[in-house]
């Protein structure tokens, strides 16, 4: 099946007689991941709050002037690539000077040191500036790969097993994903609505409907106020009693974000039920220009309900596989 959609072209292939099985399948996966406790009626519901959620991150071997492999986590929607500063003092990687990085969070000024070399699968890059941060911002990781080193490449998110990313060449103009054995979803952003080489599509709650950033790096996916009022949020109390999460940026600055449930969520003929989401006005909504209107950053959580996501930054394309 093909039709359009207003952040790009949408095809599916295998849907005819699995698109059912891929909704019950999300429903399973979200009723596991968070599972309600007893709660009052008139009382917002309780969810547990599953282990993805408290540091569980896709990781990629990276080798740093032909010494590895260190463990980096990769992150569409990160402008910077990140070391941990105690790595990059073992490595000796010279100064580099501060940058200003654009976190979730903020706009922050942050030191820096270069690589001559750095590679990992098919990313081969030279005279590396990364940003330093703390290891314990980086939630114990030996860095990030962001989309400075990201553009160009195609990532490839495997979750089936052990969750694990690789760095691919982008897809070549006569490659065809529709010769693909699994049902899969197609997503393409169009250039003139591509965010800096980030890949947006469009989604939808109710009948609220949003931009969304493919963010590898948010362990749960993250919505602004106005796409949570918009689609009717409700307020959920986490298994701790608190009903919000801290979110933090690599350097280890925090704020608390709202936990939401999303009464559902939808990706062109891809359903969800019952999403749970973090809500604020975050500084990269602003940064994007998406402060005054529904968006979200479409993290992990969901992209783990399918056996492999492909996001091809080159091409602007997602490729999402049951």
């Amino acid at each position: 099946m093909m039709r359009d959609a207003a952040a790009g072209s949408v095809v599916m292939t295998g849907f005819s007689s699995r698109r059912a099985a891929l909704h019950r399948r999300a429903l399973l996966a979200a009723a596991f991941a968070m599972i309600p406790t007893c709660a009052f009626a008139q009382d917002a519901p309780t969810i547990q709050t599953p282990d993805r959620l408290r540091g569980g991150r896709l990781s990629t071997p990276v080798f740093i002037n032909g010494r590895g492999p260190f463990d980096f986590a990769v992150d569409s929607a990160a402008n910077a690539s990140v070391i941990a500063q105690d790595l990059a003092e073992s490595l000796s990687l010279a100064p580099a000077g501060p940058i200003a990085m654009h976190t979730l969070i903020a706009r922050e000024v942050v030191e820096t040191v270069r690589a001559p070399t750095v590679r990992s699968g098919a990313l081969q890059s030279a005279d590396v500036r990364f940003a330093l941060a703390p290891r314990m911002g980086l939630n114990g990781a030996d860095g990030l790969i962001g989309s400075d080193l990201l553009a160009g490449h195609r990532l490839v998110l495997n979750f089936r097993g052990v969750a694990l990313a690789t760095i691919s060449h982008s897809r070549r103009e006569g490659d065809s994903f529709l010769s693909a054995r699994r049902p899969t979803a197609r997503f393409q952003t169009p250039t003139d609505e591509r965010l800096n080489g980030l890949l947006m599509i469009d989604v939808r709650s109710r009948t609220a409907r949003a931009k969304a950033i493919i963010d590898t790096g948010a362990e749960v996916t993250i919505v602004n106020t106005a796409f949570a009022r918009a689609a009717g949020a409700s307020p959920i109390t986490l298994r701790d009693g608190s009903r919000s999460q801290r979110v933090s940026s690599p350097t280890g600055l925090s704020v608390d974000a709202a936990a939401v449930m999303l009464p559902n969520l939808h990706l062109a003929g891809i359903g969800l039920e019952q999403v749970p989401a973090l809500a604020g006005d975050f500084h990269t909504f602003e940064v994007w220009g998406l402060a005054d209107r529904p968006a979200a950053l479409l993290g992990v959580d969901v992209l783990g309900l399918f056996e492999t996501a492909i996001i091809d930054l080159k091409r602007g394309e997602l490729v999402l596989e049951l």
